[in-house]
């Protein structure tokens, strides 16, 4: 899929799914912030089946990118067909990973979100 499109459609994406599953009201500003223990949660308790893989990578993958963007003021780029967030640290530092690879390793580990995003923040 076309990561620019990945990104574009990433929030509305959200939007719905976190609606759809109960964890947001529509028509409210999403705050990814307040949703990061919920969502995670959510995620530990499902039981992700091979064909359902792909669908919770860009779910999660989503919900990283947005999450460091609005309250780690990252930035998230293409490179390629590769997208990479950067979480700025004081000093000039900062950390870059692929949101999705991330997600893919956090969901075949049952990992937690809530604790993933800490570390990445800290």
């Amino acid at each position: 899929m076309d990561p620019y499109k990945v990104l574009e459609e990433a929030r509305p994406m959200l939007d719905a799914v976190l609606t759809q599953t109960g964890l947001h009201a529509p028509g409210e500003p999403l705050d990814l912030d307040a949703l990061r223990g919920p969502f995670s949660q959510w995620l530990q308790a499902q039981t992700v089946a091979r064909e359902d893989l792909g669908f919770f990578v860009g779910l999660v993958g989503a919900f990283i990118s947005q999450y460091l963007l609005d309250t780690a003021n990252a930035s998230v780029q293409v490179d390629g067909e590769r997208i990479s967030v950067r979480v700025p640290f004081p000093g000039g530092m900062e950390r870059q990973f692929d949101p999705y690879a991330a997600a893919s390793g956090l969901i075949l580990k049952k990992a937690n979100v809530a604790d993933f995003l800490a570390s990445v923040c800290a």
